[in-house]
């Protein structure tokens, strides 16, 4: 990095953290506002966000962006005419530094920022049709606001702040307009009317692309309890929104051609192919998010995905390709990816899945524990969280928390079904195991782990039969999965007893050692 930078008539003196005119007059700026220039200035023609410009320069204290704002006007007001220019706002994301001679600074809508999983989304305030009932003035927007902090929660997301949105919607028509002029792939509607002693609250995903529905819901509550199981309710719709952006985002990266795609919708690719857990979409996932990474080295989920999609096929010996000696090597993936990004839910969920398989359970739970946290409404996060309780010894909420992602997914993983027939499995509920075992593998029938799971549930229940049936199918769509498969090694890791029950039914079944 050079220690002096020229921006038209200013020069900036990195070193002696000051600004000069030409004629060598210093220029006034402030120590915070200098701050901010430096971070744009060490990384000319590359998008600063918002959020690490806050915490690099105002570390320890608690801002709002007002104050950042503040200093983006001093720096532009000291560079002069052009500042506006050289400063460049790249809408709810951040500024861009660009110098005179340099290429043009990247799209507001070229993809999610940095650390982000899923395309920005702004929620309207919703339409009150009785506005007039006492109590139900506002009603609409507050519902709004609500979802948006719930939603903000979620480090997956990037939501466009609650005045933006609400301004928008004064000054726009069509949800289409809205998303254009927020910068936001997708826009939350919906609206609040009493039916009788009743409360309808319907919420639609709207695609700002086209004006396409994506996800609707509708709900009716007891208007005297409303604002008891308003809270609930949001919970619910966030849930939901989750896994339907989940399900939308996967399906339109399937769709298109592969060299068209960047390194967000090659990693939501390479996510639709991990979840079929057959040995071509295996491959498919492996060579997508490599092609991910090498179009950005630097996108965290990449990494994450890279790792996750490794140690799965490992342990579960679908493609035949990767033994249980490259899950070191994941792991490390991962944890690249949560160097770039500490606050990514999936590089803590996958971190927690591939500490599991290494028999770190202890740690391997908290990893899961910390996904949950930064995505609090995210079926997947309950899902392995349920995983990793259950490898711990923790069955009683571990089948708690399986369910819940179950009960929040419209279209749940196959992932989702496995948690839930472990969970039973535990607790010798052998119908109910058997049961969620067939559902995993009907939605993914190259899951080895869930005919396992409903081969042991079977015999446990004198279906000898039906469980030989499952074991065969195992050994068709993997000839490799055996007894010594790392993922039955760990499923119950810490309780010994059960592990050493759990192979040996399987034994019994027909399941060979290789």
């Amino acid at each position: 990095m050079m220690d002096r930078i020229v921006l038209d008539d200013v020069v900036v003196d990195l070193h002696r953290g000051q600004v000069f005119a030409r004629n060598g007059d210093r220029l006034d700026l402030r120590p915070r506002a200098f701050a901010v220039l430096r971070r744009l200035a060490i990384r000319p023609c590359e998008l600063v966000s918002k959020d690490e410009l806050l915490s690099e320069c105002w570390p320890d204290v608690v801002v709002t962006e007002d104050s950042l704002t503040q200093c983006i006007s001093e720096i532009r007001r000291v560079l002069g005419d052009r500042g506006r220019d050289l400063v460049r706002t790249v809408p709810r994301r951040g500024y861009v530094l660009t110098p005179p001679d340099a290429p043009a600074v990247p799209r507001a809508d070229s993809g999610p920022p940095p650390g982000r999983f899923w395309q920005p989304i702004a929620v309207l305030p919703f339409d009150s049709f009785d506005s007039e009932r006492p109590g139900f003035a506002g009603l609409g927007a507050g519902f709004a606001e609500d979802l948006t902090t719930e939603l903000a929660r979620n480090r997956h997301l990037t939501v466009i702040a609650r005045q933006s949105a609400f301004s928008a919607c004064t000054r726009a028509g069509t949800a289409a307009e809205i998303a254009q002029m927020l910068g936001a792939r997708y826009v939350l509607e919906g609206s609040l009317r009493h039916a009788g002693d009743d409360i309808i609250v319907n919420a639609q995903l709207i695609d700002g692309r086209d004006s396409r529905h994506v996800w609707a819901e509708r709900h009716m509550l007891p208007a005297h309890r409303f604002f008891v199981m308003q809270d609930a309710l949001i919970a619910r719709i966030v849930s939901a929104l989750f896994s339907e952006l989940r399900e939308a985002e996967q399906l339109a990266s399937l769709s298109g051609p592969t060299a068209s795609l960047g390194a967000h919708d090659l990693t939501m690719r390479a996510i639709a192919h991990l979840n079929q857990f057959s040995r071509h979409d295996m491959l498919l996932a492996h060579a997508t998010v490599e092609r991910a990474l090498a179009l950005d080295p630097s996108f965290s989920t990449a990494h994450s995905v890279k790792g996750i999609a490794a140690a799965t096929d490992a342990a579960l010996a679908i493609s035949g390709t990767l033994g249980p000696e490259i899950v070191p090597a994941a792991e490390a993936a991962i944890r690249r990816g949560l160097e770039l990004n500490p606050a990514s839910p999936i590089g803590h969920r996958a971190l927690g899945y591939t500490l599991t398989l290494q028999g770190h359970y202890q740690d391997g739970l908290e990893a899961s524990l910390r996904s949950l946290a930064l995505a609090p409404h995210d079926a997947g996060s309950f899902a392995f969280l349920s995983i990793a309780q259950t490898a711990v010894g923790l069955y009683d909420v571990a089948q708690a928390n399986a369910e819940k992602a179950l009960d929040l997914s419209p279209v749940a993983a196959a992932t989702f079904h496995v948690a839930a027939a472990s969970a039973h499995y535990a607790f010798d509920r052998y119908e109910e195991a058997a049961r969620y075992a067939t559902a995993a593998a009907e939605r993914s029938p190259g899951y080895t782990i869930a005919y396992a799971l409903g081969a042991a549930a079977d015999a446990a229940r004198g279906r000898t039969e039906l469980a030989a049936a499952r074991i065969a199918a195992l050994r068709r769509v993997s000839p490799g999965f055996g007894l010594h498969s790392l993922r039955l090694a760990t499923i119950y890791g810490s309780d010994t007893e059960l592990s050493r029950r759990f192979v040996e039914a399987l034994q019994r079944c027909g399941l060979p050692g290789t």
